[in-house]
């Protein structure tokens, strides 16, 4: 089996809890050198270690400042279980390949699974200790998607004091019998988030355009505000950094030669679908909205729960982990009493976004529309659930309405088994079928 080579993202940001954070101070070089050191079998009795469950092991082979942090065995374990959780079970080390960068040695190991290849990436300093493993999966194209029907074309959204780069994706050559096909905007779930929503080796955005594009509906995808543009945290509001832009996007798809200006349908996940109710009701003539995963919870309730999830998984405690979860405890109570300052950072958003969602009442909105709506819920979401959230939509939502639950899959919408960790999202997937299919044929009966 030939290695591959890959680009490391080191699999977890502690700061924010999140999967993948860079690895960009260890590995700002770019160099071909290749090498053949003893170096690669560090990272073999690494992986060795995780997938016979020695994750204290494992740890101690992290240099001493490293082995609190990345080599905590509690993360470790967590990003063994993200890897059997998509692959399955794992059946050997298909291959390495070692290369030197900025003073640093990078071992790019070939995991073989059940379920196919996955990439780990072992950073090694010079005194042959480890002080970085993460996943280095790329991303591949569905099998649904036929890249011979769609056809993309760069748009350029212009938004108050910004530009957001997106993209059109079409039905090549179809117009839908004359009058235009359907269109969909997709809007982002919470935090920094680019058109094709990517996380190592998932994009759950590109799935979803093209997927849908294969089956006759256009969709515009785009670069949301965060990162894309400066936005004070005084100003960083549910609508600032969601709706108004999301509104501007089903604007611009509107005029899109072969799409039926009159078919075009917000699709929002997480923290979009829980804002789709508002950006329906503001544009007044939709033809549909779809919430994907997305949280009926209170936000800050709802962050709590998945940050004790996290904490509770697996056999050993993440120490970091941990103290990030004591640490927004604290500040989830002072979210839930109001006390803060607008432009005072809290559970990672400034004020400002919490005042913006406690004066939206998304399950009203819901309640108040006429348009036909949509909500879909993966039954192995550790963020959004079907007892916690969707149940909640479900109850409110009046006239044309429906849900649909997706047992095995996760907050993204795609497969695994096992306990949901988020390390899994930067793990080579891709959304299921069945959803791009459901929601494909959603619209098309509109």
């Amino acid at each position: 089996m030939a290695p591959r080579r890959r680009t490391l993202l080191a699999a977890v940001s502690t700061a924010a809890a999140s999967t993948a954070a860079g690895c960009a101070d260890l590995l700002a070089g770019d160099t071909d050198e290749e090498t053949s050191d003893p170096v690669d079998d560090i990272a073999t009795a690494l992986v060795e270690d995780l997938a016979n469950g020695r994750f204290e092991e494992a740890g101690e082979r992290f240099a001493s400042n490293e082995q609190a942090r990345r080599g905590d065995p509690g993360r470790l374990e967590r990003l063994w279980m993200a890897y059997t959780s998509v692959g399955g079970d794992f059946e050997e080390i298909g291959g390495t390949d070692v290369r030197t960068e900025n003073g640093y040695e990078l071992v790019d190991v070939t995991l073989s699974f059940d379920g196919g290849d996955h990439g780990c990436g072992v950073v090694v300093d010079g005194d042959s200790n480890v002080v970085d493993c993460g996943v280095t999966d790329e991303y591949q194209r569905p099998s649904y998607v036929d890249s011979d029907a769609i056809t993309d074309a760069d748009v350029t959204l212009s938004v108050p004091d910004c530009s957001l780069p997106g993209v059109v994706t079409t039905p090549a050559g179809d117009d839908g019998d004359g009058g235009g096909v359907p269109g969909v905007v997709l809007v982002h779930d919470s935090g920094p988030v680019t058109k094709d929503s990517p996380n190592g080796g998932t994009k759950a955005f590109a799935d979803l355009a093209e997927g849908l594009a294969t089956r006759g509906v256009a969709t515009l995808r785009y670069d949301k505000r965060i990162p894309t543009c400066d936005v004070a945290p005084g100003e960083y509001t549910l609508d600032r950094v969601t709706v108004d832009d999301a509104l501007v996007a089903v604007d611009r798809l509107r005029g899109v030669d072969g799409v039926d200006s009159n078919r075009i349908v917000v699709v929002g996940h997480g923290l979009g679908g829980r804002a789709a109710p508002r950006i329906t009701a503001r544009d007044g003539d939709l033809a549909g909205v779809v919430g994907l995963a997305a949280p009926a919870r209170p936000y800050h309730d709802l962050t709590l729960e998945q940050l004790e999830h996290k904490v509770s998984i697996g056999d050993h405690e993440w120490d970091d982990l941990a103290n990030v979860h004591e640490a927004w405890a604290d500040q989830i109570e002072r979210v839930r009493e109001g006390e803060y300052e607008a432009d005072e950072q809290l559970l990672g958003k400034p004020g400002a976004f919490w005042d913006s969602l406690a004066a939206y009442d998304h399950l009203e909105a819901a309640a108040g529309l006429e348009t036909p709506s949509y909500f879909l819920q993966g039954e192995r979401d550790f963020q959004v659930s079907v007892g916690d959230d969707l149940e909640l939509w479900e109850a409110e939502l009046t006239g044309d309405a429906s849900v649909e639950t997706y047992e095995g899959l996760d907050h993204l919408f795609m497969p695994g088994e096992g306990e949901s960790v988020e390390f899994a999202y930067a793990l080579r997937n891709n959304v299921a079928e069945r959803v791009v299919d459901d929601l494909a044929a959603w619209i098309g009966e509109l």
